[in-house]
């Protein structure tokens, strides 16, 4: 028989289980016969060990030990040295699920490949991306991620029980707290709302024990064990073992060594619930806040059910009862019922089983929802700063999707791109949220005389990991993705947004007809407008180039942004010889000058009569237009407006004039191209400009 695992990866210890050939659920032993094992790793110099005899060593006050590292997965930043090799908390988390499948495959004497692993339900995307990532490293494939307060109610609601009910999970393990409401009837289990700390959990407790003695020894002896890492971790492991001992009776006494001291301490069950009580009314509050954002009171539970080991402590039950007003419901183990309820969703999503095999009670489908809110970084509306615009809200079922458009402004031969700055956190204020990472679309299609709008995909998908997607538009082309790490610098976040324009390089040709009715005053009149033409364009963002034609083409200046020299090549165009009919056309030469361009580009044509010769003018000025090329057509003397219209990109940039009138006609161009995104569209208005971190309204 084909197995799949269900995982409880837990901060203090771990708990595997399958659902049998029985179709019944089976919490596995690991090779030392115990269903528990310990979270914790030793690294030996001649191997690496993990579970009672890792937790052993950490008794010892062994250094070479690595416990607790769950609530550290998915930072980047952390990492434990040992021997000459840095260990991640991912790292660590593959070690522990690598003995976890080598054991659960002892005991059933069968390989097994799928696994469904739980995760805190306050998990932040990149711990739940690094438990999936540590999930392959060992060998799984992961069907999926699950709360684990989610998965405590799958096992609670295997039970033959038709009866509506609403319950609150309340999952107080050893490193994190996660409280859960559950809808549960006949035929599904819904999450109505979740919250928790990832950072509270039994861990807490001991640590709260610890600091008393540490405080009481120092008052006896005039040190503190806890400032030497050595006794710091043996009186750690006393204190996990003194809060057990107040688990089932009214005292413990803890003895204490440092160094040439020894002294014995006692701590009773009244002095303990004092100096933790702050814990509890954290879980109080987050408890009151699941249940009023889901418009529901303790009197309207059925019920709250306790998971997790720290449950046992007589203070927190005691607390719950208090709180809630209702008797806890017994009769589900709180240690094993996280991996019962994975083991339940694995057996039904293994492909390779067909049909569930599950078969006490029945299986219920799930709906989950998702604890943190997805944002991204957007400018507020008032434009004084730069908040966290909420795109799917905390608690929406999962998966869910949700599209939001952005506009941007293209250019020519560059790359265009949208930078996506993804976040999750309750709060507009970016410092209170978590950045995800950047998210940047790139390979966006330019597009001329208006900006570009981009549909982007948020979404959560079924293991509460995120997934963004996007599509142009205009074309329908879907965007291709590069997730980055987010520069170091993000201090302009906290800033106020700069209200600058994106400068776009433009490249312009200017086109002028030497055929030999322009000689003498049109050309010289071209000539000075020419020049005024480039006293009013933007020449430290603009390249300009010079072609004249007429018999043939010549290209006079490449483009440049050195305004002199271009001046200079517009004075000699008196000198340039290129014929006296016009039977080129200069669209050819000017194609070939934009090919390297980086930018917008722009032709404009100066003629003052019909182009002659076989020369399709029409079809190559066409496929300037299609390459994003803008053509305006300024005809002089004999020039028919109707052949000006053909060749530029519409009939508003076509202009029949007088010699007289070049300089404002050339002038109105270089206005136009100077304001435009693309266009030459003289007679229409233009798009507002767009920010990249501004949501479309």
């Amino acid at each position: 028989m084909k197995y799949s695992l269900g995982i409880d990866l837990g901060t203090t210890f771990s708990v595997m289980s399958v659902i049998d050939e029985k179709g019944v659920p089976k919490v596995l032993k690991n090779s030392e016969g115990k269903t528990l094992t310990p979270s914790v790793i030793y690294f030996d110099e001649a191997d690496i060990v993990v579970g009672d005899e890792a937790k052993e060593q950490q008794a010892m006050g062994d250094l070479n030990v690595a416990a607790f590292f769950k609530r550290n997965i998915g930072d980047e930043y952390f990492s434990l040295n040992f021997g000459e090799k840095y260990y991640s908390a991912e790292d660590l988390s593959t070690i522990m699920l690598k003995k976890l499948k080598k054991d659960a495959e002892t005991e059933l004497n069968t390989e097994i490949k799928d696994a469904v692993i739980t995760v805190p339900a306050y998990f932040n995307n990149s711990q739940r991306e690094a438990t999936i990532n540590a999930g392959k490293a060992a060998g799984f494939n992961v069907l999926s991620i699950i709360n684990e307060p989610t998965a405590a109610a799958i096992a609670y609601g295997i039970k033959k029980d038709d009866e509506e009910k609403n319950l609150l999970v309340y999952d107080l393990g050893g490193g994190t707290f996660d409280v859960t409401l559950v809808h549960i009837d006949k035929e599904s289990i819904k999450v109505l709302g979740t919250d928790g700390d990832h950072e509270l959990g039994g861990k807490d407790w001991d640590d709260r024990i610890a600091v008393y003695l540490g405080e009481k020894f120092a008052e006896k002896f005039g040190i503190n064990p806890l400032e030497d890492i050595e006794f710091y971790n043996d009186i750690l492991v006393k204190a996990e073992n003194a809060k057990k001992q107040l688990s089932a009776r009214e005292k413990a006494e803890v003895t204490i060594c440092c160094n040439e001291f020894k002294g014995k301490f006692e701590i009773t069950r009244k002095i303990f619930e004092s100096i933790t009580g702050d814990l509890l009314e954290r879980t109080r509050r987050l408890s009151e806040d699941v249940l009023q954002g889901a418009g529901i009171s303790f009197a309207d539970l059925s019920g709250v059910l306790p998971v997790g080991g720290s449950t046992r402590m007589p203070m927190v039950l005691n607390f719950v009862k208090e709180v809630s007003g209702k008797e806890v419901i017994t009769g589900i183990n709180v240690d094993e019922a996280v991996s019962i309820g994975a083991a339940i969703e694995a057996s039904s999503q293994a492909k390779d089983q067909g049909k569930p095999v599950f078969t006490l009670g029945s299986y219920k489908k799930t709906e989950d929802v998702m604890s943190h809110s997805l944002g991204m970084a957007a400018i507020s509306k008032d434009g004084t700063k730069y908040i966290n615009s909420i795109i799917i809200p905390k608690n929406k079922k999962i998966p869910c999707t949700e599209k939001r458009p952005y506009a941007i402004r293209t250019g020519r031969n560059r790359d265009n791109s949208l930078d996506v700055y993804m976040l999750q956190g309750e709060s507009e204020d970016i410092s209170n949220s978590s950045i995800l990472g950047k998210y940047t679309f790139y390979d966006i299609t330019h597009v001329r005389g208006k900006q570009a709008v981009i549909d982007i995909e948020y979404a959560y998908n079924k293991n509460g990991v995120v997934t963004v997607a996007a599509a142009e538009r205009e074309t329908g082309k879907v965007l291709p993705l590069r997730i980055e790490k987010c520069e170091e610098n993000l201090s302009w976040l906290y800033e106020t947004p700069k209200e600058e324009e994106e400068t776009i390089h433009r490249n312009i040709i200017l086109a002028i007809d030497l055929s030999g009715s322009m000689r003498g005053k049109p050309l010289e009149q071209a000539i000075n407008a020419a020049r005024n033409f480039i006293s009013e364009i933007d020449i430290k963002n603009s390249s300009v180039g010079l072609v004249a034609f007429a018999d043939k083409v010549e290209s006079v200046c490449e483009l440049k942004d050195n305004a002199s020299e271009i001046l200079e090549a517009i004075d000699n165009l008196k000198q340039v010889k290129v014929g006296t009919s016009t039977t080129s056309e200069p669209f050819t030469k000017a194609q070939e000058m934009f090919k390297n361009a980086d930018g917008d580009c722009f032709i404009l044509v100066l003629t003052d009569g019909q182009w002659y010769g076989k020369t399709d003018v029409i079809g190559i000025a066409e496929e300037c237009k299609k390459e994003g090329i803008e053509i305006s057509a300024i005809g002089l003397g004999s020039a028919k407006k109707e052949f000006l219209d053909k060749i530029a990109s519409c009939r508003e940039n076509a202009i029949l004039t007088e010699a007289i009138n070049l300089k404002q006609s050339f002038s109105k161009i270089a206005r136009v191209i100077s304001e435009s995104y693309g266009s030459l569209k003289m007679f229409q208005g233009y798009g507002q400009k767009s920010d990249a971190l501004q949501i479309l309204k």
